[in-house]
């Protein structure tokens, strides 16, 4: 799927396999691209025909798909280069959504800070606008670069 699908050339390749440990650590770019470009399309394949399936499994399945869908709605919003007052208001709807779901298909599964905090960036987008603006991506290109530094975890 991945591979065979056109994306722009600011696209990078996504990894053959997520997670495995020979691809190292993913910036926070590539997860955004991976999580939000290339994984909804292949889900999306894998799973969005079981939207009327009598299986429990199946259904399980279609109903994660519809959850993280909630989730990539809210990224792209939240990090869109122009947002309007409407943009916002979608994002905090999305992102509700999104964790009430979590609740609903993962019994037992708690809120953590940082999704908490997800709530609350509705407010943020209001006060300083869209993200490129004000996002540490400079700052985590420079934690990326410098995790490739052997330092043989020794100070000075």
């Amino acid at each position: 799927d991945m591979e065979r699908r056109p994306m722009p050339s600011y696209v990078g390749r996504p990894p053959s396999h997520p997670g495995d440990a020979a691809w190292g650590k993913f910036t926070a770019d590539q997860w955004k691209s991976f999580c939000t470009l290339h994984l909804p399309f292949t889900l999306t394949r894998l799973w969005g025909g079981y939207r009327t399936s009598t299986v429990d499994e199946e259904r399980h399945k279609y109903d994660m798909l519809q959850n993280f869908l909630h989730l990539v709605t809210a990224i792209k919003l939240a990090t869109a280069k122009t947002l309007t007052a409407q943009d916002i208001g979608q994002y905090e709807e999305e992102m509700y959504l999104y964790l009430s779901g979590l609740l609903e298909l993962y019994p037992g599964a708690q809120i953590e800070s940082n999704q908490h905090m997800a709530m609350h960036f509705g407010d943020m987008l209001r006060r300083w606008g869209p993200t490129q603006a004000w996002r540490c991506f400079a700052f985590e290109r420079y934690n990326g670069l410098l995790q490739q530094i052997n330092s043989s975890k020794k100070f000075g």
